[in-house]
């Protein structure tokens, strides 16, 4: 009796090892087909990651363009911020110039020209203050024009306007004479 308890006692057990080596079976079954799909996503990680550096050297090579362009972009703008400071200051000083020989014409025009003849005065009545108060600010009438000398428009052999060497004084000069 003994033996048959004790056959019996291994039976069971030999039952227990083998349901539990069939769950542990499954499992990795289970754990063979999840390194299945752990290998396919790390193929794709891996491919993504190769994507990913690719774009990352284009982007730098592209930036790196860009800034070249943009480098180049500034070193002309630089530039001709330099010329329009440059035509800046010969035009100021040409304006400076110009606005000495009209001050000095006029001056010249002034002491040839005969003193202006008063106007007769309004009675101090009440209307002529109210005229006074209303009436806008008497603007003399310019001077007469002096005659120019014929060498002012006349052009130098080396193709320049009298008095002015540069390009930038020439034109302003011409759009001054445009609008007389």
């Amino acid at each position: 009796m003994i033996t048959l308890i004790v056959d019996l006692l291994v039976a069971g057990l030999l039952l227990a090892t083998l349901s539990y080596c069939i769950v542990l079976n499954r499992r990795l079954a289970a754990l063979r087909d999840d390194k299945g799909e752990l290998r396919d996503l790390i193929r794709g990680l891996a491919a993504a990651s190769q994507r990913a550096e690719a774009s990352v050297a284009s982007l730098r090579l592209a930036a790196e363009q860009i800034g070249v362009g943009l480098q180049e972009e500034i070193d002309r703008a630089r530039g001709l911020r330099d010329d329009l400071a440059y035509m800046l200051e010969r035009g100021g000083s040409l304006a400076d110039r110009l606005e000495g020989s009209i001050r000095q014409r006029r001056d010249d025009a002034r002491a040839v020209a005969p003193p202006p003849s008063e106007a007769p005065r309004h009675p101090q009545g009440a209307t002529a203050r109210a005229e006074a108060k209303t009436a806008r600010p008497r603007v003399e009438p310019s001077p007469p024009a002096v005659p120019r000398a014929p060498e002012d428009n006349a052009r130098t052999a080396t193709g320049r306007i009298a008095n002015f060497a540069s390009r930038a004084e020439r034109d302003l000069r011409r759009v001054i004479e445009g609008r007389r």
